[in-house]
């Protein structure tokens, strides 16, 4: 029998005996942060500078590049199981724009220590953060950072954004539940009622409360949403539906370029750029 077989046979003996536990092991695995393998060295990336993240023991710290500038700070929110690396190509065109640029490893993320975290922790980080910087104009958060960015944002009303940047957007922490397939465990809906539990108790919160629509009405700022309509992770409709419940979103398809392959993408990276200067000048102009 391979790995995931006995896995998959010990989850099950004990969920049958220990409900409680296996509802706790099938939400460890559901909150891995390490599920595509990535730990990387704790090196500062080209042309960084390290910033301290003030009250965010799980997120100490985070990478600049670029001086204090008028125009702000362009803040980039790597998504799950990622790390700000991920976020790197944006850092030129945003240095072009004349932001600063600010990028972190979240909780349990990159060279974050742990494996596991939740979405009340990477949102906290998010926030610190902002809180940190002070100057945060921009933001561009690749998928679930988007809701981690937008539930920070909207805790902070004197936050003066210009605008936000969604790229492959997952819409709520409940829609990559029920689409999730369990990395080899066995799960039937109790298993999965099991998780829901489990992760209201880890995040002080029911996993309903992780929607991008339902944070974000009080967020009054132009944002773009870029996807792919064949992105294998996480469907196109979760950008439609962040589309039609926040206002002044302007939803753009990405063809072809996958998941995470979309923060690659040349086009993608131009669709953002001219995006973020368009409102920043509006910004500058005083034009609203």
């Amino acid at each position: 029998m391979t790995a995931r077989g006995l896995r998959r046979l010990a989850h099950s003996a004990l969920g049958a005996v220990a409900p409680g536990a296996g509802a706790r092991w099938t939400t460890d695995v559901f909150s891995s942060t390490r599920t595509l393998g990535i730990r990387p060295d704790n090196v500062l990336p080209i042309g960084a500078r390290e910033f301290a993240v003030d009250n965010s023991p799980d997120a100490p710290n985070g990478y600049l590049w670029g001086e204090r500038s008028p125009r702000g700070t362009a803040l980039l929110v790597h998504g799950w199981a990622s790390d700000s690396s991920s976020m790197h190509s944006l850092v030129t065109p945003m240095r072009e724009l004349g932001f600063r640029v600010a990028a972190f490893d979240a909780p349990a993320h990159g060279v974050r220590p742990g494996s596991q975290a939740t979405m009340t922790q990477y949102t906290r980080a998010v926030g610190a953060v902002l809180d940190t910087l002070g100057d945060v104009r921009v933001i561009v958060a690749h998928s679930l950072g988007t809701i981690a960015s937008i539930g920070a944002a909207a805790q902070r009303p004197g936050l003066a954004l210009h605008c936000m940047a969604f790229i492959a957007p997952a819409a709520t922490l409940g829609g990559v539940l029920e689409r999730w397939e369990g990395d080899g465990l066995k799960l039937n809906r109790a298993k999965v009622e099991g998780v829901y539990a489990e992760l209201h108790r880890r995040n002080g919160v029911p996993v309903s409360h992780w929607d991008a629509v339902a944070l974000g009405p009080g967020l009054d700022v132009p944002k773009l949403t870029l996807h792919d309509p064949d992105d294998d992770m996480v469907p196109y409709s979760d950008a439609e539906a962040i589309a039609a419940g926040l206002t002044h979103v302007r939803l753009e398809r990405a063809h072809g370029v996958g998941h995470i392959g979309i923060l690659m993408s040349r086009e993608v990276r131009a669709t953002v750029s001219d995006f973020v200067a368009e409102h920043a000048n509006r910004e500058k102009e005083g034009i609203s």
